[in-house]
């Protein structure tokens, strides 16, 4: 029996048969490293997710504006702008005049009671003199009333001058212009009272009536007149005039808009997952939109919530209620701040947990 053992072809890629096979070159080395690079732009996607719960988990912030207060300055009466004293940027301290209003009815009303009440008075006065002697009970008690009208008369000028330096609310001015009132009308009942222990006649009893009425009027004008003034609530910056001389007025209209820097402060707005961080004297971290960076802290919590700021959500985020907070700058900022501005904000989330471990 024979066997026959068969080597098996060597296979060469560059030779056929004994033919050799010239093959090019490659065009470029293969190089590792692209390979890498599609790997890791490929895995982009998830790094940047990671990143998210990462940035989630260990940086606490929130969003906030800059707060500027301001007051819309609004006429008490109507009338025509007579003057004005002030102009755009210029800077106002309180109870400073701002521009004086003009109402031509209510002066004419003004000159022609207080003609008319002078007049009333001088006639009084004569047919007090051809009448007879009164009792001492009746002119003591007149003498008292008119003591305490003159009294009560000081103390309203007194309230309302506390009034306009903040130091007397307006319930107050309220309560002393009625005492005031009453006590013109107890003048009123004490003349009435003496002129008919005088037996006075009828005229004149009408006359010291149609006088209190008159004074009564005449007050009411006057504290009116004192309207056509406006006059700055409290010191701050002007920002616009809405109105210029010779413009009408009405009640209520706008007259100019005053902001107050120095009362700046932030409004952040809170999420409620991070409510444990909102306590008042909490240190911040606030970074504003040119990149400057403060400390602020938490100087008031109202105890409300609001909707968040639409422009600080991405488009796969929905407004959300967030706990609103004001906060305060430690130091002066070298920006100044707008109204509005949106800010960034950063709790101490290492130094806060240490301190809750403690």
């Amino acid at each position: 029996m024979k066997i026959r053992f068969n080597q098996p072809e060597q296979r060469i890629p560059n030779d056929d048969r004994g033919i050799r096979i010239q093959y090019g070159e490659a065009k470029r080395p293969i190089r590792p490293w692209r390979w890498y690079l599609i790997l890791i732009v490929s895995s982009l996607p998830l790094l940047y997710l990671i990143g998210l719960v990462l940035q989630e988990m260990l940086i606490v912030k929130a969003d906030g504006r800059i707060t500027v207060p301001h007051i819309i300055v609004r006429a008490s009466i109507d009338g025509y702008v007579k003057q004005v004293f002030v102009k755009s940027l210029h800077t106002v301290a309180e109870g400073e005049e701002l521009a004086i209003l003009e109402n031509l009815p209510l002066e004419d009303s003004f000159q022609r009671l207080t003609t008319e009440i002078n007049f009333l008075n001088e006639e009084k006065n004569k047919l007090q003199r051809q009448s007879g002697n009164t009792t001492s009970q009746s002119m003591s008690l007149l003498k008292f009333a008119q003591e305490q009208e003159k009294f009560y008369q000081n103390r309203l000028h007194q309230y309302e001058s506390l009034f306009k330096q903040g130091a007397a609310t307006q319930a107050e001015v309220a309560t002393a212009r009625n005492q005031y009132h009453g006590a013109l009308e107890n003048l009123v009942l004490n003349e009435r009272s003496q002129r008919r222990d005088q037996r006075l006649p009828a005229d004149t009893l009408q006359m010291a009536s149609r006088i209190s009425q008159l004074s009564l009027e005449l007050e009411q004008i006057k504290d009116q007149k004192k309207q056509l003034f406006i006059k700055s609530p409290a010191d701050g910056l002007i920002t616009e005039l809405f109105v210029q001389p010779g413009e009408y007025l009405g009640k209520g209209q706008p007259f100019l808009d005053i902001i107050f820097p120095e009362k700046a402060h932030i409004s952040a707005f809170i999420p409620p997952k991070y409510q444990d961080y909102v306590v008042v004297d909490q240190i911040v971290t606030v970074t504003l939109p040119n990149g400057e960076t403060a400390k602020a802290r938490i100087s008031s919590i109202p105890g409300v919530t609001q909707k968040s700021p639409a422009d600080g959500i991405n488009l796969l985020e929905y407004p959300r209620s967030a706990i609103l907070v004001h906060m305060e700058f430690i130091n002066p900022v070298e920006t100044q701040l707008i109204n509005g501005t949106p800010i960034d904000i950063r709790f101490p989330f290492f130094s806060d947990r240490a301190d809750r471990s403690r």
